[in-house]
Formats: C-alpha cells, structure tokens, sequence
C-alpha cells in the first residue's frame, strides 16, 4: 500500500515545476532517502540539473551534484513518467492578474499534462498559492478529465502550501512547520506520512479548503 511505501521510503517522489518552491522540496525528498523525479517545461533547468548546476542562488550545485551522483535522481520534460510515480506534488506558479487575481492556467494545464498518465492509488499534492476550493473545485475535475480516475476514490488530492520565513536566516524547509489538507482521511494520512519523512513539524487539517485559508491569510498577514 501506498502509506506502507512512503514510509519505508520506498515511494517514487515526483515535483512538477523545479523553481524557487520545487527544487528545495525536491531535493529534501531525495536527502531523506526517496527515489526522485523532478518534471518541468523549461529544458534549461533540466538540462542544468543534468549537470549537477544550480540556477537558484541560496541552492549549493554540491547539493544537486550529490544526489545526482546518487542515482536516486531524474530530471526530465517527459510528463509521462507520471505513471511510474507514487506521489506528485504541483509547485507551479500563480502569479497575480490585472484584477488581482491568482493566475491559475499554470496549475490547469499541470493537470492536463499529467492527467494521461495518472494511476490508481496515487497521492497528488497541490502546493502552489490559491484561494480556497481550488484543489477540489478546479484541480480535482482538471485530473480527472483525461483519465477514468476519481478524485478522492481512486487519486488521493491533498493540499500542502509552501512556506516562507523571509526573517529567519536560519530558514530551512526541513524546519518551517507545514500545513495540510485533505479532503479524505486515507489521503490525509499518507500526506502526513509524506511530508513528515522530511519536515519536523506537519500542522494537519481537516480539508484541502481550511489549508488553502490559512495560506492564503498568511499572505496577506
């Protein structure tokens, strides 16, 4: 099963969207031990990654160098490795429209790419910052469209928004606490299980829209 795997640290960790919220989950999940797969449009960050390079200042190229060198890591533009995956995690970006508004055509056309490649009983994980109900109202359909998959029945979706301590020189993600959400309770606790393996603290909630509140009053806080 699913919770048995991730944690034995036998599951097949994917991140889609290697920026500034991706890569450090990415190579967190490979630190601890995961078998990793990092998936994104821009062929120049695979092809860096490739190389063992960093394009992110605060990420040290020896991190990426070490985990590439462990052969627990893949990088690649090929979507379809989805299938081979136990747990994907969305860290695309939502940048703010004219009427500002969250931008969420990255997150949708996420799904499609992924979509045709989905399996059962895979757990994906939206990370990216929206406003509540995306995850159930958009993510959710959008996953389903090309596969014949249910949310929350066959695919566990979750919702676990990354985090930032601007003030903290220390700031590292294995120690800024980390909300979750999940509106099924196997989907919840696998997503713990999950991101426990690499973050001292996980905050669970009770759905994917209370997680998606109190990332969104975090931000305007």
């Amino acid at each position: 099963m699913l919770l048995e795997r991730i944690k034995e640290k036998k599951a097949r960790v994917g991140v889609v969207g290697l920026g500034y919220v991706g890569l450090p989950v990415l190579l967190e999940f490979g630190k601890a031990g995961f078998y990793v797969t990092g998936l994104d449009i821009d062929q120049n960050k695979v092809d860096s990654l490739s190389k063992g390079e960093s394009y992110i200042r605060h990420i040290p190229a020896e991190s990426i160098r070490n985990l590439k060198e462990s052969g627990k890591m893949t990088v690649s533009t090929d979507f379809s490795l989805v299938s081979k995956l136990d747990c994907v995690l969305i860290c695309v970006p939502t940048p703010l429209n004219h009427n500002r508004e969250p931008d969420l055509s990255c997150i949708v056309s996420t799904a499609q790419q992924i979509s045709p490649h989905l399996v059962k009983d895979q757990l994906i994980v939206l990370e990216s910052t929206t406003y509540p109900g995306t995850t159930k109202d958009v993510l959710g359909p959008e996953l389903e469209s090309k596969c014949n998959l249910k949310a929350n029945h066959d695919l566990y979706i979750a919702y676990s928004p990354e985090r930032e301590d601007p003030n903290n020189k220390h700031h590292k993600t294995s120690t800024t606490p980390k909300v979750l959400g999940a509106d099924h309770p196997y989907g919840l606790e696998v997503t713990n299980a999950l991101y426990s393996s690499i973050i001292e603290k996980t905050v669970p909630v009770s759905g994917t829209e209370v997680a998606e509140a109190a990332k969104l009053m975090e931000n305007i806080f």
